[in-house]
């Protein structure tokens, strides 16, 4: 059970001072994590005196995080576990700078459409899948070139390049 915290967790949970003394710790839970996760941590943690990793936790008003945390048991003169603490960081900055990381490396920012480097690996990973398949499916692959339209980037600019690419391949269908 809960019995002290600091005023940067309290503010970060969302909750007052007063109300997490005698909480579980598991009052945070997001759901996120199976029961496999909470064993392997609470193995480590019971094995070798402390836990580090990413974890997903729950704030008061129900909203889900991630957080790096470190875990550290501590013991009394016996070597018997008489408490634990706790420290973590919220990384939601840092994951989502990550997932927009990952945006910019692998689709297009105009059409949202995967690049060619992740087009490639997406591509050999369904035929690697399906030449393992026990009844491999047809598969068909469709190039779309538009000839000479670096002329229309590099002569009119990128705007107007993305404007005409929209237009052409836009929601309706390639016209």
């Amino acid at each position: 059970r809960i019995v002290c915290t600091n005023p940067a967790f309290t503010k970060l949970l969302g909750y007052e001072s007063g109300e997490l003394s005698g909480l579980r710790p598991s009052a945070f839970k997001s759901g996120r994590h199976d029961k496999s996760f909470y064993d392997a941590m609470w193995a480590q943690l019971h094995r070798t005196g402390h836990w580090r990793g990413e974890i997903w936790n729950k704030r008061k008003n129900g909203e889900i995080f991630p957080e790096r945390m470190s875990l550290n048991a501590v013991k009394d003169a016996q070597e018997k576990i008489t408490h634990y603490v706790c420290m973590f960081t919220d990384i939601s900055q840092e994951k989502q700078r990550e997932h927009e990381l990952e945006q910019l490396a692998h689709y297009d920012s105009l059409t949202g459409l995967a690049n060619r480097t992740w087009f490639m690996h997406e591509l050999s990973t369904l035929l690697q899948a399906e030449q393992e398949a026990e009844t491999p499916q047809p598969m068909a692959v469709i190039l779309l070139n538009l000839d000479r339209f670096k002329d229309v980037n590099d002569s009119y600019g990128h705007a107007v390049g993305d404007e005409v690419s929209v237009a052409r391949c836009g929601s309706s269908g390639i016209d």
